[in-house]
């Protein structure tokens, strides 16, 4: 299904909508989202300081810098009616957002065991996330998954418990990345990195970033793999 954009998106960006897995949770799609990404580029290679994801507790395989906050209330503005539209059947409010550049820079030999499996970012149905990539060339796009011992695709928090105990009796993953079938997880869906692409879908979908070899230039916010991220934590209107 395409559409046009909703308020805080370029006037040209096209929307397209997928529903993923049989659960058909909705992943919205949009294509040119800022007419921005070259000078978005630039700002994160000349005024933000990137430094490792675990130095704020994060487990992102990498660097996070900060993100203009007016490019921050733009992302929140866009996507706040595309929740109601696609996710809620309700008007919703913001409660919380944080956003930032990311830039993935871990090898593959050096990851931990969580970050060679598909994960989510919160088990709570009404937190959202977006990837808005903005590398010049494809570095990789984000992929769905099903976990095959429970059958789950997302992870709320009822569900976390047996999930958690099903994990602890998963096969060991692979090394490096998750970018395909595992013993524990299916592939769902693949969407594609584009540049100025935004992808906005429930965080607690199960989901990986889909990494190949990194790029010589890993660190370096012109030449890897760089993304603008929004978590958004909502509430149903009154």
């Amino acid at each position: 299904m395409t559409a046009s954009p909703a308020a805080g998106f370029a006037a040209d960006a096209v929307l397209s909508l997928r529903h993923v897995g049989t659960e058909r949770e909705p992943v919205v799609i949009i294509d040119g989202a800022t007419g921005q990404a070259a000078a978005l580029r630039e700002v994160a290679a000349t005024r933000s300081a990137f430094a490792p994801a675990a130095d704020v507790g994060s487990a992102y395989p990498g660097l996070l810098g900060p993100a203009p906050v007016a490019y921050i209330d733009a992302m929140v503005r866009g996507v706040l009616p595309l929740i109601a539209a696609h996710f809620t059947c309700r008007a919703v409010q913001p409660a919380r957002a944080r956003g930032n550049f990311s830039l993935v820079t871990t090898p593959p030999a050096d990851l931990t065991d969580d970050q060679r499996v598909p994960h989510v970012d919160t088990a709570d149905r009404l937190q959202f996330a977006t990837v808005h990539y903005l590398s010049a060339g494809d570095h990789g796009g984000t992929a769905f998954f099903r976990h095959r011992a429970t059958g789950f695709e997302t992870i709320d928090a009822d569900r976390l418990p047996a999930y958690r105990a099903a994990r602890d009796r998963d096969p060991p993953a692979p090394p490096g990345y998750c970018t395909g079938t595992t013993d524990a997880f299916d592939l769902l869906e693949v969407i594609p990195a584009a540049p100025d692409r935004l992808i906005l879908y429930r965080a607690a979908l199960l989901h990986s970033g889909l990494i190949g070899a990194l790029p010589a230039a890993a660190s370096d916010p012109r030449h890897g793999r760089l993304t603008g991220n929004l978590f958004l934590q909502c509430r149903i209107a009154a």
